[in-house]
């Protein structure tokens, strides 16, 4: 069962994640583009960030808004995050080979239109 959402654990959890980088709230309030005192108050667990605001947490510190929201993620939780980004890497890497040929095959209708042997 998936405990509650609490403020508190979440802006312990963001606080951790400036304190680990060395960064200020002022600095990470900047990145943000929030007051320093908003930010503070998500810290102190006194409010949850906006989705905007979590978002953009998860992307500065490369971590899922799960983790964010709900710490460590359980090992059924961790298998489908690496599954899902398996299949992501597979995906990408068909996508790549796919277009390499497409680039491969307009390389060779340019070279065939340049030499005049463009086949009809």
């Amino acid at each position: 069962m998936q405990e509650i959402l609490s403020k508190v654990h979440v802006g312990e959890r963001i606080k951790n994640l400036r304190l680990g980088h060395n960064l200020s709230q002022a600095a990470i309030a900047n990145i943000l583009n929030i007051s320093r005192s908003n930010y503070s108050q998500i810290e102190l667990g006194n409010q949850f960030p906006t989705f905007d605001t979590l978002h953009l947490i998860a992307r500065y510190y490369s971590k899922s808004y799960e983790w964010i929201l709900h710490g460590e993620l359980n090992d059924s939780e961790n298998y489908k995050a690496v599954n899902k980004f398996e299949s992501l890497i597979i995906n990408l890497e068909e996508t790549l080979i796919g277009f390499k040929k497409t680039i491969e095959n307009l390389e060779q209708q340019l070279v065939e239109i340049r030499t005049g042997k463009l086949k009809e």
